[in-house]
């Protein structure tokens, strides 16, 4: 398939992404991922698709939101479209309804390679959140102590799953893999001896439950990936940079506010934003502490959701493991995070 298909074009032909299919809907939005509303309002309503639901994963847009940073950067307010089991492939939604959408790098490979025109435009994450989950008594602390061991893999990280084995030169064939719907419960009763969940949510739920869970975060073994990146359509980029890199600097903003004040975070999260969830407080609080850890590099000056060239080179290396053969060029572009840093220098962490 031609990489360069329109967005309409790729909607219209469709395209299977781990087992879903990617399909326009009956009938788009009259606001679609390309268009603004008009002088009268800026750049418009800032859509995004989440890539799960509510939970303080997204909490540097609820931040952003609460305290009108999308306001400041130009739009009428936002609308953040949540994910979940049910829900449309993000991929789908993001060349269909929304501006922008958060993803995975290997799904965004994959949707890219079959020609949906993607780039990934920033990262929130520099390290990857998925891990293996453990118990304790049981631990796998390494990847050849997956061999003989039976791994519990949700249908949405499955093509994580796969490039993870390819890039780490793993045999497949003495991992016994099986699907399990979001939910590693089963773990604790020793049906299966991991899952490959995030070391921000399932591991830190479980722990508060009173289990004692092992981690090998696939980010420190050889899988060097970014994580929850921000994507949108080749059309944005191209016809709409301003209306992209005010919607960056609005999440740049968000994020370092969650950084500084994860009880905000928290309480948004629990009492607004995820309310029907019904989360439990000092669990959710720990999952922003997870996910803050996860956004630090540790160098000095950080720019949040930046992706550097050499950073960018090491992902295209991991999921061409997985048979991606893609282009840093063909799969993210960081001109306009890059852009936002140098007219906004003070956005950096100190």
């Amino acid at each position: 398939m031609n990489k360069h298909l329109g967005r309409r074009q790729f909607l219209t032909r469709g395209l299977t992404l781990g087992g879903l299919a990617l399909a326009a809907p009956a009938a788009l939005s009259a606001c679609v991922s390309g268009e603004s509303s008009g002088a009268a309002d800026g750049f418009g309503i800032a859509s995004q698709r989440l890539a799960w639901i509510k939970n303080t994963q997204f909490a540097g847009s609820y931040i952003a939101d609460k305290k009108g940073y999308y306001r400041d950067a130009g739009f009428s307010g936002a609308d953040l479209v949540s994910g979940g089991p049910t829900a449309p492939p993000i991929e789908s939604d993001v060349l269909s309804r929304t501006f922008a959408g958060v993803s995975q790098v290997p799904i965004v490979g994959s949707a890219v390679a079959k020609g949906a025109p993607l780039k990934i435009v920033g990262a929130v994450y520099s390290r990857y959140a998925g891990c293996i989950m453990s118990m304790a008594g049981k631990p796998i602390n390494r990847p050849e102590d997956l061999y003989g061991r039976t791994i519990g893999c949700a249908s949405s990280s499955e093509p994580v799953w796969r490039n993870f084995m390819a890039a780490l030169k793993l045999d497949s064939s003495r991992i016994n893999t099986v699907p399990v719907q979001g939910d590693p419960i089963g773990m604790t009763a020793g049906e299966i001896d991991g899952y490959l969940g995030f070391i921000n949510s399932q591991v830190v739920d479980l722990r508060h439950k009173g289990f004692d869970i092992n981690t090998m975060l696939l980010a420190d073994v050889g899988f060097p990936l970014v994580g929850q990146t921000y994507i949108t359509t080749q059309e944005n980029i191209d016809k709409n940079r301003d209306k992209l890199k005010a919607f960056l600097h609005a999440e740049i903003r968000g994020w370092r506010e969650v950084l500084d004040n994860p009880k905000l975070a928290t309480d948004l999260t629990v009492n607004e934003y995820g309310k029907d969830l019904h989360l439990n407080p000092a669990a959710t609080y720990d999952c922003c502490l997870a996910g803050n850890e996860l956004i630090r590099d540790d160098k000095p000056a950080q720019q949040i959701l930046a992706i550097s060239d050499e950073t960018a080179a090491a992902n295209i290396k991991a999921v061409a493991a997985g048979g991606l053969n893609l282009s840093v060029d063909e799969l993210f572009e960081l001109g306009p995070i890059r852009e936002v840093y140098e007219e906004n220098p003070d956005l950096a962490l100190t």
